[in-house]
């Protein structure tokens, strides 16, 4: 298992969110989807192992239903759902809009699993596609 580090709702001052535990992540993701509950575009995270500058990272869009997964490495890659890949889906990132083809959107326990499987591997989730 290795540590993360999250960057959700940080200004200036404050530093990542370390996440060391499943429990941790489980967690996170539950405030992050509590928290944003009804907003017009739903949130997105970053996270890297913790500690490690560089690759991988994954950017990661938190939706109440849907959300995606997009992995930055030496073969980078992304989660593929069956929407349509011309439309576009919104996040909110640190307070930015980022955009985002519309089929890189799966089931949320899809993301969960697949951040899951990160942290206890620091390896490409398997749901993250070429």
């Amino acid at each position: 298992m290795v540590e993360l580090a999250v960057w959700y709702d940080q200004d200036e001052d404050q530093d990542e969110i370390v996440v060391r535990t499943v429990d941790e992540l489980n967690t996170l993701i539950d405030r992050v989807l509590a928290e944003t509950t009804g907003h017009r575009c739903p949130a997105a995270i970053q996270v890297n192992i913790s500690g490690q500058d560089g690759f991988p990272i994954l950017e990661v869009g938190l939706g109440q239903d849907k959300g995606f997964i997009r992995y930055y490495a030496d073969v980078a890659g992304s989660t593929k759902g069956d929407g349509d890949p011309d439309a576009r889906a919104e996040y909110i990132y640190m307070s930015n809009l980022s955009v985002v083809p519309a089929d890189v959107e799966v089931d949320i326990q899809q993301v969960r699993s697949g951040l899951i499987e990160f942290l206890e591997t620091g390896k490409r989730p398997a749901v993250v596609r070429g």
